[in-house]
């Protein structure tokens, strides 16, 4: 065992969290059409099936003529193309929106054929599973980079935040009771660069965006909240390359889990405690020995806590690879994931519907723990403390300093 480092060493010291980079070896891949090609795997939503894992979505953003919004299933099977209504640069969906009354599965892509936003809804048992709202784009004169959708839990109001290569950021509130979709601004946010990847945290009223040159930022995401954002990671200090993608979030119970971000720059996935919004480290989807990568300048990501049934029991994790073609995304067990680093990152295996997932986006009922299902405890290193914080990276109470001090000194004489 090699004793830490004395870099290591004066960051715990000081309280500073040391990151890594680690690799996890993909299991599986998606299988898109020979028809999908020339395009670029611009966004991946998982939408996770109550009750029917095995039924589960993965709804991709092809920038491409021949792809579009493309629906595979859980195995990676290509299973619709909405070829009709051309590229995508990105998608999102959630349950629960009310469609003339009745609760849908809402999707929403940023379409450039209309030149905005189109809306879909989604549904497993249809011979279609998904089928667009109305003729066309239900906002359009705005080229958008990313959306994201959010439920209120207060108001149950519906919105969708949309974001610029600009960096424009506006937040609509939705409508249905017409049986066609509407969108009215009601809020555009101070950005300072172009817009890569939005995910809600509804837990906390939270909206996380992802700017090139910029890093990762928290944004208010009430209407009536401000303009104005935090800046949580800066290019180059913060964990992040000048060049990312998408963000997304891993759900645990009670506000725990984990902000996950796509660093296209570095080939790789950076972490963040979900609730000190802290950088843990980084991954790598690659293979075993990890010298060859498998997930190449990957701009989209999803992740679930969800149970999926016999073959992902503890959740998942997709990234996508930019050098295959057609571009496919990569599947890694979360459990793989979480084990790679050490300590390990928590596993929280969720057995309720969590809303749909945006990538990220959920307001489902089990976050806050009460039906949730009982899950497993917190490993070795995952333990909350008194806070309820379940950091795998903290800051090193003062008698694990001198025990990290005695380590130098054992260290010292064994080479002497």
């Amino acid at each position: 065992m090699r004793n830490p480092t004395p870099l290591a060493l004066a960051a715990l010291l000081l309280g500073t969290p040391v990151s890594a980079q680690v690799s996890v070896s993909p299991t599986a891949q998606s299988e898109p059409a020979p028809s999908i090609t020339g395009g670029v795997l611009q966004d991946v939503a998982l939408w996770v099936s109550p009750g029917a894992p095995s039924s589960s979505l993965f709804l991709t953003a092809y920038n491409s003529p021949n792809a579009g919004l493309v629906t595979f299933g859980l195995g990676g099977e290509q299973l619709d193309a909405e070829l009709t209504d051309g590229p995508m640069s990105a998608v999102a969906v959630r349950d629960g929106f009310p469609l003339s009354g009745v609760q849908q599965t809402l999707v929403v892509a940023a379409s450039i054929n209309f030149n905005g936003l189109a809306a879909y809804t989604a549904d497993p048992d249809r011979a279609e599973r998904v089928e667009r709202i109305g003729a066309a784009g239900f906002l359009t004169g705005t080229q958008f980079s990313a959306v994201a959708l959010y439920q209120n839990e207060d108001s149950g109001r519906f919105y969708v935040f949309a974001g610029t290569s600009t960096g424009v950021l506006r937040q609509y509130e939705l409508a249905g009771d017409t049986g066609s979709v509407t969108a009215t601004l009601v809020r555009t946010l101070a950005t300072t660069g172009p817009i890569a990847g939005l995910a809600v945290d509804e837990a906390s009223d939270s909206l996380f965006v992802t700017q090139q040159g910029q890093g990762l930022w928290r944004y208010p995401a009430a209407a009536d909240a401000g303009a104005t954002g935090q800046q949580l990671s800066i290019q180059g200090s913060g964990g992040l390359s000048a060049n990312v993608g998408r963000v997304a979030l891993y759900r645990a119970r009670n506000g725990e889990g984990y902000i996950l971000v796509a660093d296209t720059g570095a080939d790789a996935f950076a972490v963040y405690e979900r609730r000190a919004r802290t950088l843990v480290g980084s991954f790598r989807l690659a293979d075993e020995d990890g010298g060859v990568i498998r997930a190449n300048d990957p701009v989209a990501l999803a992740v679930t806590a969800s149970s999926l049934g016999t073959t992902y029991p503890d959740g998942l994790f997709v990234g996508s690879d930019a050098f295959s073609n057609p571009q496919r995304f990569l599947y890694a067990r979360w459990p793989a994931v979480a084990e790679a680093f050490d300590p390990a990152l928590r596993i929280d295996t969720r057995f309720d519907s969590d809303g749909g997932t945006d990538g990220g986006t959920d307001g489902g009922p089990g976050d806050g723990g009460g039906s949730g299902g009982p899950g497993p405890a917190p490993g070795p290193g995952n333990r909350p403390d008194e806070s309820g914080c379940s950091c795998a990276s903290a800051s090193v109470p003062a008698t694990a300093a001198f025990a990290l001090l005695a380590l130098v000194r054992v260290g010292r004489r064994r080479r002497d």
